[in-house]
């Protein structure tokens, strides 16, 4: 088995990595696609061969694809500056990816692509998203990612390709729900308006283990998939599960929706100077303000047999370890 995953740097990328490594051993090959400048933190003592390049470098790809069995997906941008970066990093690059696999990639058994519910947009009343419904993102980030799925239709008969759709992912390494966790510890749980607002989520271990077993599951080839807990939960009743976890006695407090934007505004203005992405933009506003990002993990269920093994308090408990340990929290 030899696998090709994109994205290894990165929080998902590299607890995959790892978990390839323990569940292939010596029988595994594993090639990282890392840039120049990216940190190999969670990877510098792991046994895997690194491609140094981007999605567009041809000639480093083209050096291994010849004899990959398995390409895993992850690389793409959560964060950027203009829609323009969006496009090329999750819609082009995915293209340009699977073009040079429909070429020399012969000996190819799955390719998974790694999406979002972003992709798929939220729900509107509150029933979860299944597979079959139209994609209706709302925002550039989640059109970019439905860009990168269509390019994987585009090539379906000439590539055995899987796309996953993972909700909100959570655990070790994970920096953006980690800022719930840091207002948790402060005592403070902030919720965004007065109407409930639910959101489907898995831990980073289990979306890896349905990960793994979609590019080897002959029933995964050319299907698209939730992979999710089970019940979704409101921020409310996740604050205070995370609290009890935590054992902090909080506060809830209810910011206005008014006010979003507004911190979207400075946060934007403070990139611009920067030059960086923004942390909150408008774009991340507009997913925000949806009430329903939920959907249903049954059809992984039913052809994969894939369910998560972490109940929400578990997987919380055991990120919340790990941010201590690690000295993040």
């Amino acid at each position: 088995m030899r696998t090709l995953v994109t994205g290894a740097t990165g929080f998902i990328g590299s607890i995959l990595a790892e978990a390839l490594i323990a569940k292939k051993g010596s029988t595994a090959k594993i090639y990282c696609l890392v840039r120049r400048t990216s940190s190999l933190k969670w990877l510098e003592n792991l046994p895997v061969e690194f491609v140094v390049g981007d999605l567009f470098a041809d000639t480093a790809l083209s050096s291994i694809l010849p004899e990959i069995s398995h390409v895993i997906h992850l690389a793409g941008v959560t964060k950027a500056r203009t829609e323009t970066e969006y496009f090329r990093a999750n819609g082009e690059a995915t293209r340009h990816l699977l073009q040079l696999c429909a070429r020399q990639a012969k000996k190819l058994q799955r390719f998974v692509y790694v999406s979002s519910l972003a992709a798929a947009g939220p729900s509107a009343d509150g029933h979860l998203v299944t597979e079959e419904e139209m994609p209706r993102p709302v925002s550039i980030y989640g059109r970019s990612k439905l860009a990168g799925e269509e390019a994987c239709l585009e090539f379906c008969r000439e590539l055995p390709i899987t796309i996953i759709r993972p909700p909100a992912v959570y655990g070790p390494r994970e920096k953006d729900i980690y800022q719930y966790f840091k207002q948790v510890k402060m005592g403070v749980r902030l919720r965004l308006g007065w109407h409930e607002r639910k959101v489907s989520m898995i831990h980073a271990q289990d979306l890896v283990a349905g990960i793994l077993l979609a590019s080897e599951h002959p029933a995964a080839a050319g299907e698209t998939y939730f992979m999710t807990n089970p019940q979704p939960y409101d921020w409310h009743e996740l604050g205070q599960t995370l609290a009890k976890v935590m054992q902090r006695q909080t506060l809830s407090l209810t910011v206005p929706e008014f006010i979003a934007p507004v911190l979207a505004a400075f946060s934007e203005l403070g990139a611009k100077i920067a030059g960086k992405p923004a942390l909150l933009n408008f774009d991340k506003i507009n997913e925000i303000r949806q009430y329903y990002w939920v959907c249903s993990g049954k059809k992984a269920e039913r052809q994969l047999g894939f369910t998560p093994a972490l109940s929400i308090q578990d997987g919380l408990q055991m990120t919340w370890k790990w941010y201590r340990e690690n000295g993040w929290l």
